[in-house]
């Protein structure tokens, strides 16, 4: 796990490649995912878990939750119940939707654009995507990091959105909020909620 975590957040990319595979991956699943906020986009504030749930149909299946969670809880992960570690996993899966839902609702008047070079490590991949607007001169760019599980299925380990790495700043909140809770893992988790990424 820490030479993965090495792969996941220190190590560079090594070149970059066509996939038609991962880029179909990623893209294919992005604009079903702006698509369906631009549509439905408007019954967030009224009915926002509603919403959020027919998003969590496409995002679940393309994140690895636990091998996100292990990363996080970091060390704290070698002395974590089974109970502590799936209380931890259903909570960050639902926090990790929140931050990218609530970002991508800023983008409702923004189109996508994967770019079809991908960046290879190890055992990693790297596919990024731009938001485009005919309205606005500014562009996001969201990365995705993916690795093939188990099974040789696809699966996302961390997002970079606009520059502010996911993976990197959720381990350091949480590590935060375990050393002001004297390390009690079970008051930390129910503690758990990673701030604004707009305010790193």
């Amino acid at each position: 796990m820490k030479f993965f975590l090495f792969l996941l957040f220190l190590s560079p990319f090594l070149s970059a490649e066509k996939i038609p595979e991962i880029h179909q991956f990623i893209d294919k699943n992005a604009q079903y995912f702006l698509t369906l906020i631009k549509e439905e986009g408007s019954n967030y504030e009224t009915d926002p878990e509603e919403f959020k749930t027919k998003l969590k149909n496409i995002w679940e299946p393309m994140v690895d939750v636990s091998t996100v969670s292990r990363l996080i809880l970091s060390n704290a992960y070698q002395y974590a119940t089974k109970e502590q570690i799936q209380l931890f996993e259903d909570r960050t899966k639902k926090l990790l939707l929140d931050t990218y839902v609530t970002t991508l609702l800023e983008f409702e008047d923004y189109e996508i654009e994967t770019n079809e070079d991908i960046k290879v490590n190890k055992k990693t991949f790297e596919v990024e995507i731009q938001f485009i607007s005919d309205t606005s001169s500014w562009s996001g760019k969201t990365k995705f990091t993916l690795y093939r599980d188990r099974s040789g299925e696809l699966k996302i380990v961390n997002i970079i959105i606009d520059g502010i790495n996911l993976g990197l700043t959720f381990r350091n909140q949480f590590k935060d909020i375990l050393e002001e809770n004297d390390f009690d893992l079970d008051m930390a988790i129910s503690q758990w909620k990673p701030l604004n990424i707009t305010e790193q």
